[in-house]
């Protein structure tokens, strides 16, 4: 009698599929199926993009401040000095 019963083989194959399947490298296919997946790929990548520009716009404002404030530290350390 056998002891594996056929969920089991199935289970097996599963596995070996899988494992066969890794080892070649297989990805996971990223295309979109419907129309859909198609809108949300196009409107997920306008995100992107616009949260890269977001980014950009903050990064110029940060330095634009902290430029600001070190010329206000160096105005006042000339002017305690009596430099300027």
């Amino acid at each position: 009698m056998e002891r594996d019963g056929e969920g089991v083989q199935r289970l097996k194959e599963v596995l070996r599929r899988y494992r066969s399947t890794r080892a070649r490298g297989v990805t996971v296919d990223e295309r979109p199926g419907c129309v859909y997946g198609m809108l949300a790929r196009e409107q997920l990548d306008d995100l992107v993009e616009q949260m890269q520009e977001l980014r950009a716009t903050l990064n110029r404002i940060y330095v634009s401040l902290l430029l600001m404030f070190i010329g206000i530290v160096v105005n006042i350390v000339l002017d305690r000095l009596g430099v300027v």
